[in-house]
């Protein structure tokens, strides 16, 4: 009996249970869909309906806010306010009467055009500079509505028993005579508690609102005052932000609690702007969405009773279809167990079921026909089995869909894939990444359209090596022309690609240095002629010949010659960038290619690297062989835009530079030539100028701002040229830099400052502290506060003397080591002062964290600072982040009493500059210091 019921052993329980489920699900859908429908717009009108409250409490602020607005401007346009002659109690008297009007008024006042406090209620305030406040500053350009602030002064002027700080929103407006003369500004300060209690008159049990500012601060609303809203409700926030209208969403607070949330955003009334407030209205979900949930179930039982009803009617229906079915399908297992001549009962009626029986009956006839028919087929199968399985090239089979269905086991040897591991799989498992993707559209496009592809591809084996190789794709069709398979034959052809590319590194690069060889060098060229026309940039070829390099070979042998080669081809490697080119070109002549240069300069800083690196000796075997280069530059396009002319003319200067004495460059033109002798000349001089005392020191005193009083000096050094004069700082301090003379010069200049002021104190002379530049090679000394103690211990002179000036870029480019540095000098007692602020780029997170004890203003920003409201700006920004940070301002570069007066109103310390006094030799600056005997006196 229960057999009726298992869908496994019962048509009727099959058909009945799955057309009754179906109908459960399409009942359950339906009715879930309904509920879900229902819940949404239940949700939309809620949601739409906090958003209109929250409109609602910001219009009732918004037009609180036009009416003081507009209280304010009528005040102010009053003519006993706008007349000079009334006196201060008639007008004290104006403002009472309208503070009394609306008890909100927390303070009205009114300030002249110098920012001075005349009259206010309560006498509060007057007489006070009102200068800095915003509504005096900006209330005289037209009426100004300030944002939500504490009022720490008023706090303790006006009666306020609690003690506490209030908060304020303030309204101004210009006074103007009736000459249209400003006068001042008339200015209201209103007690925030008046949008809170107009906010309150707007709540209801269970709905909360919240009041927010521009920047998202809670102003009002059960959560502490000025709280981030962001931090309770970050998606709520973030859409307010977004959208700067109005809008409504389901957020989790940060109390665990889930509501939903209406926000609006502030747009004014009439002329008032607003101030960017927006109003939040939350409730609990719970609560909100109560009767949402109570239609939701009602509908989804109601849809499974339905459901329940059809599965009934179901079950009756199938009844009459399986007892037919039932009775053909015991004769049919007759059939299935070898017994053919079973007769196949018919039913009487024309249905579905009676074409089923003769359908059954026919099938049974042709089985016995199609089994024999089968064994042939199978027999060629296998044959065809044993043919694929053990061919040599690798063999895929792909269905229409390019998912694997057989491969054949030189797959498997090939790629590292077991049968097992690909089957299913598409082929995309061996892609390599090498090909693109316009690569694999062209492949299958010609394949749809020839029924074949064949080609060369580089795939990946399963242990992850890229291998090449040789593919043939086929199509297999049915007697329809329908797509049916993919057939995929393959070899690895990675020992002919090994061969291939022998071949090419023998026509393309040196057999004994493994440096491109002529071919390749004028293919390079003729590429980096390209580029450098295209991208406007430089193109250097660099032709460099070994001098005397024939006697080598004819004493030591052409092995000691060639081994010599390999060492040099290695080494002008180093000289070089990983974009640029260095060939062999025959015997001992090497050509460098350098790429994207924009100038002649760098070129022959190359070329003086590969002399130096070259200069050194060279150990082969036994012997130790010295071997100097003769080098010729052009340049493209100013030597030639073809590689025949760039070459030939490099070929040229390098004969030139053999005629000039070798182991040197050369220019192609005599301009370039010349200028690469004259920077050689200037730091070989420089050199000299060291020993020969053609180096000396400058002094320009820091002056302190409040007595013009001396407090400081800075050392600048100078070179006066026996031939060519004084040469400027800007001219020969790079080339000190980049020959590595810099750290021999800092050396100097710091002992001759040290044994200066010790000259200067056994005179009699008060010293002052004397500033030096340490450069940015200097810095990156590991000894360097070791160097400069002892430079000043020998000296005899206290380390307070000697202050230390270092840029912001130096401190950047020296990493985390700068802060390490800096902290152990400002430990031994030295001044830091950080130079050029400005000029370079800095992070003032590292910057604060760094003992500085001065900031120099760079003379860039003070030149224009009485014109350029941006260098003014700067300026003072400058100057309230280094007294912020505890620093003495020093402002270089004063030239005028103009700005001697401005950087004295930003309170700045000290000043240099041509105003005092230029720089001047130290002989001239004991004028400027003190003796011992006028300060005993």
């Amino acid at each position: 009996m229960l057999a009726r019921f298992n869908p496994k052993s019962s048509l009727r329980a099959e058909i009945g249970l799955a057309s009754g489920g179906i109908v459960m699900l399409l009942s359950a859908a339906l009715s879930f869909y309904a509920a879900d429908t229902s819940k949404r717009q239940i949700e939309q009108n809620e949601g739409e309906a906090f958003v209109r409250r929250a409109q609602t409490a910001l219009d009732v602020l918004d037009r609180g806010m036009f009416e003081r607005v507009r209280e304010i401007r009528n005040a102010a346009n009053l003519d006993e306010m706008r007349d000079p002659k009334v006196g201060v109690d008639r007008k004290r008297e104006l403002m009472e009467r309208l503070q009394k009007n609306f008890d909100a008024y927390a303070w009205i006042g009114f300030c002249d055009t110098q920012g001075i406090g005349l009259v206010g209620t309560g006498k509060y305030l007057e007489g006070k500079n009102l200068s800095k406040r915003p509504w005096c500053t900006e209330g005289r350009k037209g009426d100004y509505i300030g944002d939500v602030h504490d009022a720490l002064l008023l706090a303790k002027l006006l009666p306020n028993p609690s003690g506490e700080t209030f908060y304020l929103v303030d309204v101004a407006s210009p006074v103007f005579d009736h000459r249209n003369n400003l006068l001042g500004v008339l200015c209201g300060h209103i007690y925030w508690s008046w949008a809170s209690e107009a906010l309150d008159s707007k709540r209801t049990p269970g709905r909360e609102i919240f009041l927010l500012s521009d920047d998202g601060k809670v102003l009002s609303g059960t959560e502490n005052a000025w709280g981030d809203f962001a931090a309770m409700a970050p998606l709520t926030a973030q859409d307010i932000k977004a959208h700067a209208g109005k809008g409504y969403r389901i957020e989790p607070f940060r109390d665990d609690k889930t509501y939903l949330v209406g926000y609006a955003r502030s747009a004014g009334y009439r002329d008032y702007p607003g101030l960017g407030w927006s109003a939040v209205v939350r409730e609990e979900v719970t609560t909100a969405f109560a009767p949402a949930r109570d239609l939701q179930r009602h509908i989804l039982f109601a849809g499974v009773l339905l459901g329940l009803f059809f599965t009934w009617l179901s079950w009756l229906m199938s009844g009459r279809i399986s007892d037919p079915i039932r009775r053909i399908s015991a004769a049919a297992d007759k059939v299935a167990a070898g017994d053919l001549d079973t007769a196949i009962p018919t039913v009487n009626r024309e249905d579905e079921v009676a074409h089923l029986g003769r359908a059954i009956h026919d099938m049974v006839d042709s089985l016995t026909g199609e089994i024999r028919q089968r064994r042939v087929a199978e027999a060629g199968l296998r044959l065809s089995a044993k043919v694929f399985e053990q061919n040599s090239e690798a063999i895929m089979v792909t269905d229409r869909d390019n998912r694997i269905v057989m491969v054949n086991r030189a797959f498997s040897l090939i790629t590292g894939y077991a049968e097992a591991e690909v089957i299913g799989i598409n082929p995309r498992l061996l892609s390599s990444g090498r090909q693109p993707m316009q690569f694999y559209r062209e492949l299958w496009q010609k394949l749809n359209e020839e029924d074949m592809w064949r080609g060369e591809i580089w795939n990946k084996r399963k242990n992850g090596d890229v291998f090449p190789e040789w593919l043939t794709i086929s199509n297999v069709r049915d007697d329809a022309g329908e797509l049916t398979h993919h057939i995929a034959v393959f070899i690895d052809i990675t020992e002919r690609k090994k061969e291939e590319e022998r071949i090419r590194q023998l026509a393309n690069y040196d057999s004994l240095t493994r440096l491109p060889n002529r071919n390749l060098l004028q293919d390079r060229i003729e590429q980096g002629i390209a580029q450098a026309l295209r991208h406007r940039t430089k193109l250097a070829t660099l032709f460099i010949d070994l001098d005397h390099f024939k006697n080598i070979n004819d004493s030591l042998g052409h092995d000691v010659g060639d081994a010599l080669l390999r060492q040099v081809a290695l080494r002008l490697q180093t000289c070089i960038r990983r974009t640029d080119t260095l060939a062999r070109f025959g015997g001992d002549e090497f050509i460098a290619l350098l790429t994207d240069l924009d100038s002649e300069a760098e070129a022959s800083f190359v070329a003086e690297k590969m002399i130096a690196v070259l200069g050194e000796p060279f150990d082969i075997g036994k012997h130790a062989l010295h071997v100097t280069p003769s080098i010729g530059i052009s340049l493209c396009p100013d030597d030639g835009d073809t590689a025949m002319q760039l070459m030939r003319n490099a070929d040229l200067a390098m004969y030139r530079a053999k005629d000039g004495g070798r182991n040197r460059l050369a220019f192609y033109e005599e301009q370039m030539n010349r200028k690469a002798v004259e920077r050689l000349r200037l730091e070989n001089d420089l050199r000299a100028a060291i020993d020969q005392q053609q180096l000396m020191l400058y002094y320009q005193p820091k002056v302190a701002c409040a007595d013009n009083r001396v407090v400081g000096m800075e050392a600048l050094l100078r070179w006066e040229h026996p031939e060519f004069g004084f040469i400027s700082p800007a001219v020969f301090i790079p080339v000190a830099e980049q020959s590595g003379l810099i750290a021999e010069i800092g050396d100097w200049v710091l002992r001759q400052t040290v044994l200066q002021l010790r000259i200067w104190q056994s005179q009699g002379y008060c010293i002052v502290p004397v500033a030096v530049n340490l450069s940015a090679v200097q810095f990156r000394q590991s000894d360097l506060v070791e160097r400069i103690q002892k430079i000043v211990h020998d000296g005899g002179i206290d380390n307070r003397y000697l202050e230390l000036e270092l840029t912001e870029s130096v401190l950047m480019e020296s990493g985390n080591n700068s802060e390490t540095t800096v902290h152990r000098l400002s430990a031994a007692g030295f001044s830091l002062a950080l130079d050029d602020f400005g000029t370079g780029y800095s992070s003032l997170s590292r910057l604060k964290l760094l003992p500085m004890n001065a900031l120099k203003i760079d003379q860039s920003f003070v030149r224009d600072i009485a014109t350029d409201e941006n260098d003014e700006s700067i300026v003072s920004a400058t100057a309230v982040l280094a007294h912020a940070m505890e620093m003495t301002v020093i402002a270089e570069g004063v030239e005028t009493p103009q700005q001697l007066a401005f950087i004295r109103d930003l309170n700045c310390e000290q000043y240099q500059g041509y105003l005092f006094s230029k720089p001047v030799p130290a002989g001239e600056v004991v004028r400027f210091l003190a003796t011992e005997a006028r300060t005993g006196s």
